[in-house]
Formats: structure tokens, sequence, C-alpha cells
């Protein structure tokens, strides 16, 4: 088992009798967020929804939260620039998605005309027996009704061995 920092180690925002791994604090926040909500106010920070701050901390708190920073490089950080080794050329397609004419796919239509099993679920008994029908017309290629499965052969008790004869 990995050895734990104390930096791993966290108390809960609502009661600091709660210790836990900083990895399991998400699941503990909901569920203590639920049990003290008419005893504890607190605010959420806007930054890391784990930061449960008391209403007159969270002023200072949102000037400096660690996770700030990292928003903020985001939004104010310039776009990278362009220059001849990034650029490239237009690639030419003969390809046009935006093209009305081609029909929508219809997968009842290509299941119907693949070479696949169908399932008849969630059909009443007539239309399931239908579909059935309809099915092994289609994958055999003749009249279902003509072929009928081969009927098993009775064997004899007489030509069968016993088990426990000797």
């Amino acid at each position: 088992m990995e050895s734990m920092s104390p930096k791993d180690i966290v108390h809960c925002p609502y009661n600091r009798a709660h210790f836990m791994l900083r990895k399991k604090l998400q699941q503990h926040i909901m569920k203590c967020r639920e049990i003290y909500k008419d005893e504890v106010e607190l605010l959420v920070c806007p930054f890391n929804k784990a930061h449960h701050i008391p209403a007159p901390e969270f002023h200072q708190h949102t000037k400096s939260c660690e996770d700030r920073k990292i928003i903020m490089h985001y939004q104010y950080s310039q776009a990278a620039e362009l220059n001849e080794e990034t650029k490239h050329e237009k690639i030419e397609s003969e390809e046009n998605w935006d093209d009305t004419s081609v029909d929508d796919y219809n997968p009842q239509v290509y299941a119907s005309q693949a070479n696949i099993v169908r399932d008849a679920s969630g059909m009443f008994p007539a239309q399931r027996k239908a579909f059935i029908k309809q099915e092994r017309l289609r994958q055999l290629g003749e009249e279902s009704d003509d072929v009928k499965p081969p009927k098993a052969t009775k064997t004899h008790d007489a030509a069968r061995a016993k088990p426990y004869d000797r």
C-alpha cells in the first residue's frame, strides 16, 4: 500500500472531527452537507467545488484560492501565434457533407437487407410469427413452411444399455 503524507489527509469543512483522504473529500462533503444543512451555512468556491467556506471568509478565499490562478491563467492568456511552421496547405476534398440529396440512414432498412439475425422481441405473438416467417424467407431464400426440421427418432429401451446391468 502506498505511504500517505500529511497532505493527503484533510478534514471536513462541516465537522472538524471528520478526517479522510483528499480523494474521498467530494463524496464526504455531499453526505455532510445534507446532514448539517440546517446547522452550518457554507458557501461553495466558484473555482473548486470541494472548497466550502464560511460566509465571512468567502471574499478573502476567492481572492487567494489556488485554483483561481489556474482559471485566470487560461482566461487571460494570449492565443498562440501562427507562423510558417504551424500553417499548412488547405486540404481539398470532393466530399460534401452538406449535400441534402443523400437519404437518411434507416437502421431497419439496413438490417432487413444485411445478412444478420434480427430479434423479434417486443412484438405480439401474431406479429412475431409473421416476422419469423419473413426472416426465414429472407435468410433462406425459400418458403419456410416447406422446410420442416427432421423429427427425432425414438430409441427402443431394449437397445439402450442400462447403466447398472452387468
